[in-house]
């Protein structure tokens, strides 16, 4: 870039004053190291040459601030990261078989709990609610039992319980998520938990996005949370809201038996307010797509809308002559307010037509989607040696955070890539010794209009076993 500004380095400043000095023939001629004049001059040179380089900085600065404010090409905020709250209650009472049976069915009726064992017949048993009205009472008879283990709660009538048909304990959690516990014996009540409710971590509130309901017979539900506060501050990892264990505070009340909150997956995709070297790159995107009716221009022209995380288009879908838009703004929804957004952008305002021209190719129809979550599942294993102090969970936590924080923020139709996965699950801990992916055994292709996800509410998990090796 040219000068637009000539500056003078302080060295440059003093000699210029000295010489003028002399020329004036004032009589001041000591310019020696130490004298009082030298010393002014000098001061005033290096306050001069810094307040000069100062302006021209700004200046530079100024020029594409005020270029893009004249252009209307604003300075994407901040974005507010997303994931899942899941509210939840203690069951009445816990049930665990423990026996040698393939399988084992729990019943549940207004009179009777019963249960039938296949593989292991004698381990059945029926109880009647005459003879045990109380789940205290209830608890001690199948805890005396063969092949079967009991953890009380709360002490209520039996008639309380969901009704259960014929419902399969083996491989059930209890919960806490934790490994242990086969079947949650809960209430007959279903809980709805509206928009809005609110949990607080670190001073940082998140909040629900969309109404969700714990079923009877169940204990929890994981509703789309987001956090309030925009940038990075909302990305946190998976457990740690945990209000039973001190890990932040509930702010919603919406029934006595809601005793806990947690995240099972990570929040992710806060950002902060887009740098300028950002909004310079993007800009330059933008010029370089400048064509109303072609794709990155209709892209690059949607992305402008407040709170829109990500835009994709497939041409020619779903039949010729018809191209579907796929708009994103971490909600997996498209309300009234975000469609009135992008067809004023696409197809113009008449009322505003200087600000609304419209970017839609003549003849060609569009059709605005949300996107689609293809659930991602991955299987790990992990070794940690044996010398060293680190918790196997912490290492099996961190492998779980950074894998889900990896897939959860792919962009739109990017494949979930086995070796990237590899990579951020190796460097999540220095404790690793070694790892291998179990599963899938090849790349996850995701297409055009489509997320991959994990974790919480999406149908997919990451599952993490860690050993300790011998090898020292």
């Amino acid at each position: 870039m040219s000068d637009i500004l000539k500056i003078y380095t302080a060295e440059q400043l003093y000699n210029m004053y000295r010489l003028k000095i002399l020329a004036d023939g004032v009589g001041i001629t000591d310019f020696n190291d130490g004298s009082k004049v030298k010393a002014l001059v000098q001061s005033n040179a290096d306050i001069v040459s810094s307040i000069s380089m100062d302006f021209k900085e700004a200046i530079y600065n100024a020029i594409p601030i005020a270029l893009y404010e004249s252009l209307g090409f604003t300075q994407l905020p901040a974005t507010n990261a997303t994931g899942y709250l899941r509210p939840y209650r203690k069951p009445q009472m816990i049930i665990r078989y423990v026996g040698s049976g393939s399988s084992a069915k729990i019943t549940i009726t207004n009179s009777l709990i019963s249960a039938a064992c296949v593989g292991a017949p004698g381990d059945a048993f029926s109880f009647d609610f005459t003879t045990y009205p109380k789940t205290g009472t209830m608890y001690a008879a199948i805890n005396a039992l063969s092949g079967w283990s009991c953890t009380l709660i709360a002490d209520v009538d039996c008639t309380s319980l969901y009704k259960w048909t014929a419902k399969e304990v083996i491989g059930e959690y209890d919960y806490t998520r934790t490994l242990g516990f086969d079947c949650m014996l809960a209430t007959d009540i279903a809980i709805p938990v509206a928009t809005g409710y609110s949990v607080t971590l670190n001073e940082v509130e998140f909040i629900t996005t969309a109404d969700g309901t714990i079923l009877a017979g169940t204990s929890g539900v994981a509703c789309p949370a987001q956090c309030t506060v925009a940038g990075t501050a909302g990305n946190i990892e998976a457990g740690a809201i945990d209000t039973e264990m001190g890990q932040g505070t509930i702010n919603s009340s919406i029934d006595a038996s809601i005793v806990g909150v947690t995240n099972d997956t990570a929040f992710s995709g806060g950002a902060n307010q887009e740098t300028a070297n950002a909004r310079r790159l993007r800009f330059n995107d933008t010029i370089s797509a400048l064509n109303a009716g072609t794709k990155q221009g209709i892209i690059n022209a949607l992305r402008t809308i407040s709170g829109v995380k990500n835009v994709g288009m497939r041409t020619s879908y779903p039949f010729r002559g018809t191209n579907t838009i796929i708009l994103d703004d971490g909600t997996q929804t498209i309300s009234a307010a975000l469609l009135a957004s992008a067809e004023k952008i696409l197809y113009g305002d008449p009322d505003d037509l200087v600000n609304y021209p419209g970017k839609n190719a003549e003849g060609i129809g569009y059709v605005f989607v949300a996107p689609t979550i293809v659930s991602v599942s991955i299987g790990i294993t992990a070794t940690r040696l044996s010398n060293i102090p680190v918790d196997l969970t912490t290492i099996q936590t961190d492998i779980v955070t950074a894998v889900e924080q990896y897939i959860n923020t792919l962009q739109l139709g990017r494949d979930v890539l086995l070796s990237e996965v590899f990579r951020v699950a190796k460097n999540s801990n220095n404790a690793i010794y070694d790892m291998a992916i179990v599963s899938p055994s090849a790349n996850i292709s995701i297409n055009q209009n489509e997320f991959a996800r994990t974790g919480s509410g999406t149908g997919g998990t990451v599952t993490v076993t860690v050993t300790i090796s011998g090898t020292e």
